[in-house]
């Protein structure tokens, strides 16, 4: 039991040692199967379903910050501001908890009628080269259209005075959270309250944080007293408001093309 990669222990008559020693325990021998056949494989894509995740959110967030470096004349100024960019790993991991936790590409007594599906962690086919690839290429293109939206609406910021450098950044920030719960509501096979319920709490936590941080005087002087207001500004002017409407709409044309391509060829 040791020695294997997941060690499963059966509590019996002969003691409880194996169980002492075991990844999982089991009561008896025919729950085996849906250990496997069912948990086992939910676990496995859900565990690929999240890593993936993880490696795209952070390959979305380096590439706008280092687009950024050719539109400011590699200064070296980054995009975000300090205490919004130390909240990302917080927002960018909170909706995609539950994914990891509760998603289910398939019912159970489906997993049960057609057992070879199990092989699709036997032969590693969500977690690979070609799977990393792929995402590597799907964050390069949401990088792309969240640096593009709101490089175009940038002008229309800029004349309405909200096109300084912490609005601005602020608001790619927001685009960026806004897109990564998008993201999670995509990939997720089977919505629940939980799933639902991170996303929301998720983006209903990032709204507090703006309102607490950078909207309270008192914090905002601690930290960065030119991040006062800030959001206030951000959310007045109409060109914002369009890249929160635009960047999904677009996200979700790539993402269900890209879907469908991979499903029919």
């Amino acid at each position: 039991i040791q020695e294997a990669q997941v060690g499963i222990g059966i509590a019996g008559r002969e003691g409880r040692q194996s169980v002492n020693n075991s990844d999982f325990a089991i009561g008896q021998f025919q729950y085996l199967q849906r250990l496997l056949l069912v948990h086992g494989r939910w676990n496995y894509l859900r565990a690929c379903k999240f890593t993936l995740f993880t490696f795209w959110r952070n390959m979305v967030q380096v590439l706008i910050m280092f687009s950024y470096t050719f539109f400011s004349g590699f200064s070296g100024t980054v995009l975000f501001e300090d205490w919004l960019r130390l909240s990302f790993n917080g927002f960018g991991t909170i909706p995609v908890l539950a994914v990891g936790a509760f998603d289910q590409d398939i019912e159970a007594r489906e997993a049960f009628k057609h057992p070879q599906l199990y092989a699709v962690g036997m032969n590693s086919q969500e977690l690979n080269t070609q799977k990393t690839l792929q995402t590597f290429l799907a964050a390069v293109f949401h990088a792309a259209i969240i640096v593009g939206v709101t490089w175009m609406a940038y002008p229309g910021m800029d004349v309405w005075g909200v096109g300084d450098y912490y609005t601005f950044g602020s608001a790619v920030y927001t685009c960026l959270i806004l897109h990564l719960a998008y993201r999670v509501a995509f990939l997720t096979c089977s919505h629940n309250k939980y799933t639902l319920g991170a996303i929301v709490f998720t983006i209903s936590a990032y709204i507090f944080f703006l309102l607490v941080y950078p909207c309270v005087q008192f914090i905002a002087n601690i930290f960065e007293p030119n991040m006062y207001m800030v959001p206030v500004y951000m959310v007045g002017n109409a060109n914002f408001w369009a890249c929160i409407l635009v960047i999904p709409m677009i996200g979700l044309t790539v993402d269900s093309f890209t879907s469908w391509a991979k499903h029919k060829y």
